[in-house]
């Protein structure tokens, strides 16, 4: 399919050039060089067709570079020493995104690596003979959600976690990341996302979470790590994400969130930016790409009614921007380097823009008074297969995936299945 492409969709400053706005300038120039080979010669100044057909995903190259990055990094990556599960995650999960099998030597070295890192008050630290810390904790249960078997969900000491997380809990709501440690939505969204999962919500957990999320929306409409700070993407994916767990989304100025987040989209580029006045970045494809699929769902708006973001632009950004033809991998932006996090995330927001996954207005769940209500609600995520839209060749697509988790969706299932088999910790939120 072909779409319209112009120069007059490029950022206009008024005739006041800043740094931010010179910066600005030069991105759409390196990505109007990309996009000028799709459309006919000598009509791009005034609009040209651009053709999206022949744009392809990569995929044996990125699953490379990233098979490559599990089998060891150079020191220059030490830096990331208290980040050693979210490499794990960031691994599996692209691989599962494309399609690509976890093999069993794979699994098990990711499994006896990740357990390294359970720590025996309950949580997973960042690395070994570290605190145990919620952001290592997710991205510690997610990969183990990738590795799936039950082996993986019995190793993970669901009473030691449930008391850990509530050594992290604090009086508004919020939860401090590790002990001693900042608090903001990321730690909410961790939390949630654990507890969910693992069946140990309890009303005591969830108490005021609601409540301190919706201060931290912010006169723009987007949400910040915490009250009175700018929106970000990020933090208002972590936010949207963990009110619907609870089903409370309805706390939220829904309209004005609808108002931010359509600002995000980049005119020219097709991707996202973060915050206002800031350069598109590819991990935003899920960032904010994943939040408008949660804000479908909270809108009560239908397939038919589509999603409030132009799905083909961000694939053709992605697509044609942020992958990295010549060693595999996606970026940030063109002139940058590719790295596992804008792998993972541009993979999920890529995700995201080709499927349809929500749920029917109609037979939705929105009773919150059981422990029970958690898996039907997030369960009810579905592919609605008509919906689907892929930009250039067929063999582009990709697994669909879960907006609020950021896995797909049957790794969830199992996981979902496993533990809520079990014994909830309480019968009741």
């Amino acid at each position: 399919m072909s779409y319209l492409f112009s120069y007059d969709y490029r950022y206009d400053d008024n005739a006041y050039d800043t740094e931010t706005s010179n910066k600005q300038v030069d991105v759409e120039d390196s990505i109007g060089q990309i996009y000028v080979k799709y459309i006919e010669p000598g009509t791009a100044q005034h609009g040209g067709i651009f053709d999206d057909t022949s744009l392809r995903l990569h995929r044996t190259k990125h699953e490379q570079f990233v098979r490559d990055a599990m089998h060891g990094l150079s020191s220059g990556f030490s830096v990331l020493d208290a980040s050693q599960p979210w490499l794990a995650f960031w691994s599996l999960n692209s691989l599962d995104i494309m399609g690509r099998t976890i093999d069993s030597a794979t699994r098990t070295r990711a499994l006896q690596t990740v357990l390294r890192f359970q720590d025996p008050r309950g949580g997973f630290c960042g690395g070994q003979h570290q605190l145990p810390h919620l952001a290592g904790t997710y991205a510690s249960v997610m990969a183990l959600v990738l590795v799936g078997g039950d082996d993986a969900f019995a190793s993970i000491n669901r009473e030691r976690m449930y008391e850990w997380l509530m050594t992290m809990k604090r009086e508004d709501g919020a939860f401090a990341v590790h002990e001693g440690g900042e608090v903001d939505v990321r730690g909410v969204y961790c939390v949630l996302v654990v507890a969910s999962l693992l069946n140990i919500m309890t009303a005591e957990l969830v108490s005021g979470v609601a409540e301190f999320v919706a201060r931290c929306q912010t006169c723009e409409g987007g949400l910040g790590p915490y009250p009175g700070v700018e929106a970000h993407g990020g933090y208002t994916l972590c936010a949207l994400a963990a009110l619907e767990i609870i089903g409370s989304t309805h706390v939220l100025d829904l309209k004005r969130l609808a108002r931010w987040m359509s600002a995000r989209q980049m005119a020219f580029e097709g991707g996202f930016s973060g915050r206002t006045n800031k350069l598109v970045d590819g991990c935003y494809s899920y960032w904010v790409g994943g939040a408008f699929s949660i804000l479908q769902r909270a809108l009560s708006r239908t397939p038919q009614d589509d999603l409030l973001y132009e799905r083909r632009a961000l694939q053709r950004y992605v697509l044609a921007c942020c992958q990295d033809t010549r060693i595999g991998g996606l970026r940030d932006k063109p002139g940058k380097s590719a790295d596992l996090y804008h792998t993972m995330y541009g993979l999920l927001g890529l995700s995201l823009a080709q499927h349809y996954v929500g749920v029917d207005p109609q037979t939705r769940i929105s009773d919150t008074t059981s422990v029970y209500s958690v898996p039907a609600r997030m369960m009810q995520w579905d592919v609605v297969t008509s919906a689907a839209d892929v930009v250039g060749v067929s063999s582009n697509v990709v697994k669909p995936v879960h907006p609020v988790y950021g896995v797909s969706l049957v790794p969830l299932a199992k996981c979902i299945k496993y533990f809520y088999a079990l014994p909830p910790l309480a019968l009741s939120l």
